[in-house]
């Protein structure tokens, strides 16, 4: 006897409305986090908990330079005056090393465009406005002169026998700053004999003859690494910038505390480069929809995400609206947009020697996509060597430099390439709708 087949109807995905949806909803999402970036929100009705905008704009009013902070060179500045603590007056030579020096004490700090100058016999000091100046002015005319002191008093080593200093937390809890010093090869055994010899007792590390912190030394201390309690975050980072930076010639008096200035590159400098920013990403976006179609039209979407989120990213490392975070995020957008332009460039050669637009984008991503990967790759590592080899201005500009080229990695290659692909299965693959001057030839 011959057995019933049961027979069922197999469902059938609706290819075109998984495409549409799929657009529909990062678009949405785009719109959401770029609308955010302007305008910011409330996270709860009593303003405790606020998202900020992060999308640098022309407006005066938007809170934007709360999360990115606008540096000297391009916010209101301001301006102290320090005069030498010496008798008589000093050499030009040591006014210079004391630039160098309070440069790099700046830098260490993050204030990144600060200037430091010569001026009539002394320094000038011109900082951003968002600088506690009071704070501040004391790390400046600190000479910086660091000592390790038994507990009569008597220094056995100084600052000269550290190689490097760092600050961390002191445990898993995060309740405790440690400043972590390395000595050279006397300062560890300087370090190994009074540590042994005091074991038990203190030993204090002052700054310019007044003590900043004395520890207990429970055991002898002889691998030539010592972690040394701070009271506070900014304890730490203040004395590492100090120490870090060397020995000012001498002290300095305060003359003029904060006095209020324009920028360093001038008055309205923001809004000009804005606007000019602004004007450059529209001619990019129409020279792209011009020339690659719907394919022009994804990659302008594309390049306006990715400077949303190099921005957002900026204004979660603290970089500040300067020129250094500037040229670090426009260089990353230029090698997007060179990508891109290799990528589409391809496609349009092969669409143009008859092949199919999905095929083009296929082999668009496996001959231009890899060497523009290739290209990605080589500049990551290379902003990685600039963070481990540098402290200063050059970490910095890495630091903004690699988040950015790892944005516009994931966006080429990617979100763009998802995002080609479901407008082909949505709209079809007619070679006009991704090649200017093409007929209307269909895939087949």
């Amino acid at each position: 006897m011959a057995k019933n087949k049961k027979t069922g109807k197999k469902f059938a995905v609706n290819r075109k409305a998984v495409a549409a949806l799929t657009l529909a909803v990062a678009l949405a999402l785009t719109v959401i986090f770029v609308t955010l970036g302007i305008t910011g929100r409330k996270m709860d009705a009593q303003g405790l908990y606020n998202l900020l905008p992060w999308l640098p704009t022309p407006s005066q009013t938007s809170k934007w330079r709360e999360a990115l902070v606008p540096g000297a060179g391009m916010g209101e500045t301001l301006v102290s005056s320090l005069s030498p603590a010496v008798e008589g007056e000093a050499s030009r030579e040591d006014l210079e090393t004391a630039v160098r020096v309070l440069s790099k004490r700046l830098q260490e700090l993050g204030w990144t465009d600060a200037v430091v100058e010569v001026k009539e016999g002394g320094l000038r000091v011109t900082l951003p406005q968002s600088v506690d100046v009071a704070s501040l002015n004391g790390i400046l005319s600190a000479k910086g002169e660091f000592t390790f002191t038994d507990p009569a008093g008597e220094a056995f080593m100084d600052g000269s026998n550290v190689t490097d200093v760092d600050y961390d937390y002191g445990d898993a809890t995060g309740n405790s700053i440690v400043l972590s010093l390395k000595f050279d090869d006397f300062g560890k055994e300087a370090f190994a004999r009074k540590s042994t010899e005091l074991a038990g007792q203190s030993i204090s590390l002052k700054r310019d003859g007044e003590v900043v912190v004395s520890p207990r030394i429970g055991e002898p201390i002889t691998q030539g690494t010592v972690h040394i309690p701070m009271a506070s975050l900014d304890m730490a980072r203040e004395n590492m910038a100090i120490m870090r930076s060397g020995t000012l010639p001498f002290a300095f008096n305060l003359l003029e505390e904060g006095a209020e200035e324009q920028p360093l590159m001038g008055a309205g400098v923001q809004t000009i480069l804005l606007y000019a920013m602004g004007a450059l990403f529209v001619v990019i976006a129409l020279y792209f929809i011009a020339r690659f179609r719907l394919g022009g039209l994804l990659a302008a979407w594309m390049m306006l995400l990715q400077t949303a989120f190099s921005w957002f990213f900026a204004a979660l490392m603290r970089a500040g609206f300067t020129m250094l975070t500037l040229a670090a995020i426009q260089l990353a957008f230029f090698v997007t947009v060179f990508a891109f332009l290799n990528l589409f460039n391809g496609v349009q050669r092969d669409v143009q020697a008859g092949r199919s637009v999905r095929q083009a984008l296929r082999d668009g991503y496996a001959n231009e996509g890899h060497a523009s990967l290739d290209v990605f790759t080589g500049l990551v590592l290379l902003s990685v060597a600039m963070i481990i080899l540098d402290q200063g201005l050059i970490r910095l500009f890495g630091e903004v430099f690699a988040i950015s080229l790892l944005i516009g990695l994931a966006i080429t290659h990617l979100l763009l390439r998802v995002l080609l692909n479901e407008t082909v299965w949505l709209f079809g693959g007619r070679t006009s709708l991704y090649t200017a001057g093409m007929t209307n030839k269909k895939e087949a």
